[in-house]
């Protein structure tokens, strides 16, 4: 989990494009939402209809709450082409307008198109907003940061097992289940789940994007934690990251077509590739480690657990505090869907493992790996794909899962670890009775 927040953090500090919001007169819906962030915002506005007179249309902007939107300025884009580019004016709040196209021939004046009830959000950034947090962490915490998470998982390699791997490479039903269940099964759920709840186009196709994105590094820490098998763990979420660069594009062009969204999305191939390596790099270190010399690698074992918690409750502290401007927009529906989409993937993946009879810590790691979704790497799609306001809009799914699905990933580990003193103590009890 807490290796994604870096892959945020260089989405984030990374100056990309600007971004417009547009509206289209081709695809009138009362559903429409915009999401603004800025004081100062632009929306651009197209339409087919041509002009029968050079500059003959004009657009009419009726607001209803002044207070949250003024109109600066209205402009054509091309005298021949009716696309407009509109300049307002932003403070705290959320109000409806509604964009009228019209046509004057001579004082006659014809309503020509006409989009009502486009609902506005406007939550501008503060201090604790998703892109000012990384400007005001501390250069040298994050390099401390990064240093545990490498440490992390340089003593995790020195906790592989080759026998595991050998294993696993004559029968890889659990890695298979796993793909199965992270790429096939999660992304049919995300998007049958956000029918079922009636959510808009955006934050649909946001669910349905984090339901196909592999679990990244969180994985085989919840495996240690919940004593499942680490060496599985690793290799299952090696081998998602590598399939997401065929899945993900995959399921997007699909799930994108069955929601009405067409265009082009956009997969962060580089991203992917470095997330993949920044797993396997410490981690081939570690084994390295546990090759030549085992007495540093004991050394680094007998800290994995205790570090692993540590980064465990720093990347759920940091998810909360990058993710809550999108809680703001968070609706009900939204976080029941955020507790179900992680949990139904625990269910399934621990389902399918113990019907197949495989071992009570395979079982453990093949629902984890199907569980814990990569919701960061849904974020920089969504970033690069939409416009800003559908980003924003489209971006509280897999912020409002990873906030849910660590939290309840901590409520197992403490149920987990709850009833295991609770065995432990009552063995102890008995045994000066025998």
């Amino acid at each position: 989990m807490f290796g994604n927040f870096f892959l945020i953090l260089l989405l984030l500090v990374t100056p990309g494009e600007a971004r417009k919001s547009f509206l289209s007169f081709l695809n009138i819906q009362n559903t429409e939402i915009l999401s603004f962030a800025k004081t100062e915002e632009t929306v651009v506005v197209r339409s087919s209809y041509k002009d029968k007179r050079p500059n003959s249309s004009y657009l009419f902007v009726k607001l209803e709450d002044p207070k949250v939107l003024q109109v600066v300025n209205v402009t054509k884009t091309l005298l021949d082409v009716t696309d407009f580019t509109i300049s307002l004016m932003t403070s705290p709040g959320e109000t409806n307008l509604t964009i009228q196209l019209w046509d004057s021939e001579g004082r006659q004046k014809i309503l020509i198109e006409e989009i009502k009830n486009v609902k506005v959000k406007v939550l501008l950034q503060t201090k604790g907003s998703l892109f000012q947090a990384p400007m005001h962490v501390n250069r040298y915490i994050l390099m401390l940061i990064l240093s545990m998470v490498l440490l992390n998982k340089c003593a995790f390699g020195c906790k592989i097992e080759f026998q595991v791997l050998q294993t696993v490479w004559k029968k890889p039903l659990p890695v298979v289940l796993g793909t199965v269940t992270q790429f096939f099964l999660m992304p049919f759920c995300g998007f049958l789940l956000s029918q079922i709840f009636g959510l808009s186009k955006a934050q649909a196709f946001g669910f349905v994007l984090t339901c196909t994105c592999p679990g990244g590094g969180g994985g085989y820490l919840f495996a240690l934690l919940l004593e499942g098998d680490i060496t599985l763990a690793i290799l299952m979420t090696c081998t998602s990251t590598t399939l997401a660069l065929i899945m993900m594009p995959v399921n997007s062009y699909l799930y994108s077509r069955l929601l009405g969204l067409p265009g082009v999305f956009h997969v962060p191939v580089l991203k992917i590739v470095s997330t993949l390596l920044f797993i396997l790099t410490p981690i081939s270190i570690g084994v390295v480690i546990k090759h030549k010399t085992p007495q540093k690698a004991a050394c680094l074992e007998r800290v994995v657990r205790p570090l692993s918690l540590t980064l465990m409750f720093v990347g759920i502290y940091l998810a909360f505090r990058m993710g809550l401007v999108f809680l703001r927009m968070a609706n009900l529906d939204m976080l029941l869907l955020g507790l179900l989409v992680p949990a139904l993937g625990f269910l399934f993946g621990y389902s399918f493992a113990k019907v197949s009879m495989l071992p009570l810590p395979v079982c453990k790691t093949v629902a984890i790996e199907s569980g814990m979704l990569n919701s960061f790497l849904a974020l920089a799609i969504i970033q690069l794909s939409f416009s800003q306001s559908k980003a924003y809009e489209a971006s509280v799914a897999p912020f409002t899962t990873a906030m849910c699905s660590g939290c309840e990933m901590l409520l197992l580990l403490l149920i987990y670890k709850g009833k295991k003193r609770g065995i432990l103590s009552t063995g102890t009890e008995k045994t000066p009775l025998v």
